[in-house]
């Protein structure tokens, strides 16, 4: 198979289907392509018939045409951890010994291999389909000027003790304008503001980033409620986060005693909790405290197979479906997950379900998670395939069926072998072999 010529000439690329989003979809399909844009989407007879003269067409018999994958939450410079031998490492059984480890992995990585694990995870991310990516920046920055990915690149912010505020806030708002500088060459790459956690950064610095991001505009993503660790330390001040983490890092959070209200109060109150702020796992909240942070604006990125493999529970996937929240699914890094893939995380999300919604019902609304609602809690466009959405989309082998039953099988039945294309602003990133 040909890659796709320069997107300048325009090219048509028909199928057996076209998922334009996940509640239209056309057999056989097609999509028409100018400028890194869509131009035209719909049935493949139509598409053809409006196409301007001169299109180049790419044929995909047995293929379904689908708006690329969103993994809303992603570290792509943190790479599998392993042990001499090159074996993959256990995930440890506390969370805390997981944190000291991404803490030594940072401190010791050789500078030179920060934008080598990135080149690879985005790769692995393309070969999933995936097009668009809400990445937690990691320590070398340079990486994001050839992102090939369309990506909210959230700045992160790390300090606890209110004196480090200012410190902190000009270090987030130095690479804050790196990342604009980045996007004025890579139009792919946008920047945001990310707060690491509750338990990470102070009132005085969690003030601070939230007025950053208010004044540029920018969302901010915040990692909450993620294990009981934190939910034990923001309880009262204790725990092993006070007990083991802190120490082992030489700092002293003993002046600490708990965040002394809710999280959705302390949220509010900080001036975080706004349209455009993304809240990361939302593993240990009760249901009311779902509701009062969505009411406040917030949008929600699970991370199921994250949150298993660390023992921290499960999020509520059951009440964020049934309530009908909008939520987003991300994989977190390779240091905690086998591999990039949103369909593996589709399928976990579906194995903890609950409720009463028929499973084929659910599965399309799994995939409308990967796809319209990702790219909605990352404030990025894309996510459906319509003319002057970006032409971000991915094909994929046609697992068959009808209605909800094609998103059924769709992910029940797709991962990276499945994936032909992977196609980014209207340019192959990916091509199977």
């Amino acid at each position: 198979m040909k890659s796709a010529p320069d997107r300048q000439q325009g090219v048509v690329y028909t199928a057996s289907r076209l998922v334009a989003e996940a509640g239209a979809t056309f057999s056989p399909g097609a999509v028409a392509v100018a400028d890194g844009s869509v131009l035209l989407a719909g049935t493949a007879a139509d598409v053809l018939r409006a196409a301007p003269a001169g299109f180049h067409r790419m044929e995909f018999p047995g293929a379904a045409i689908v708006p690329g994958l969103v993994n809303a939450h992603v570290h792509l410079q943190i790479p599998r951890f392993t042990d001499d031998a090159g074996m993959a490492l256990p995930i440890p059984n506390s969370f805390v010994d997981w944190i000291l480890r991404v803490i030594a992995w940072r401190l010791g990585a050789p500078p030179a291999s920060l934008a080598g694990n990135f080149r690879s995870a985005a790769a692995e991310a393309l070969s999933f389909g995936t097009t668009t990516v809400g990445e937690i920046a990691g320590p070398d920055l340079s990486p994001y000027d050839g992102c090939p990915l369309r990506a909210r690149v959230f700045a992160e912010g790390i300090g606890f003790a209110p004196h480090v505020a200012s410190e902190v806030l000009a270090l987030v708002g130095a690479a804050i304008d790196r990342l604009e500088k980045i996007s004025a060459g890579n139009p792919l790459v946008q920047a945001g503001v990310s707060p690491h956690t509750l338990y990470t950064v102070g009132e005085r610095l969690l003030r601070s980033l939230a007025e950053l991001a208010a004044a540029k505009g920018l969302p901010a993503c915040l990692h909450l409620a993620e294990s009981t660790p934190e939910t034990a330390f923001l309880s009262d001040g204790g725990g092993e986060i006070a007990s083991r983490l802190y120490p082992a890092v030489g700092k002293d959070v003993s002046w600490f005693r708990g965040l002394g209200r809710t999280i959705p109060a302390y949220l509010a109150e900080a001036g975080l909790l706004r349209e455009g702020v993304l809240l990361a796992h939302a593993v240990h909240l009760a249901r009311p405290e779902i509701d009062a942070l969505r009411a406040g604006g917030a949008r929600f990125v699970l991370c199921p197979r994250s949150n298993a493999a660390h023992g921290n529970g499960a999020p509520d996937v059951t009440h964020f479906v049934d309530a009908k929240i909008p939520f987003a699914l991300g994989t977190d890094s390779l240091g905690s997950v086998a591999d990039l893939s949103p369909w593996e995380e589709m399928r976990g999300a579906r194995s903890l379900y609950k409720g009463k919604k028929k499973d084929a019902v659910l599965c399309r609304e799994l995939f409308r998670a990967c796809t319209e609602h990702g790219a909605a809690a990352l404030g990025l466009p894309g996510g459906i395939l319509a003319p002057g959405e970006p032409a971000d989309f991915s094909i994929v082998d046609d697992p068959g069926g009808d209605g909800d039953r094609f998103f059924r099988d769709l992910v029940e039945k797709t991962d990276r072998a499945n994936v032909r294309l992977t196609v980014v602003a209207g340019r192959t990133a990916h091509a199977a072999a």
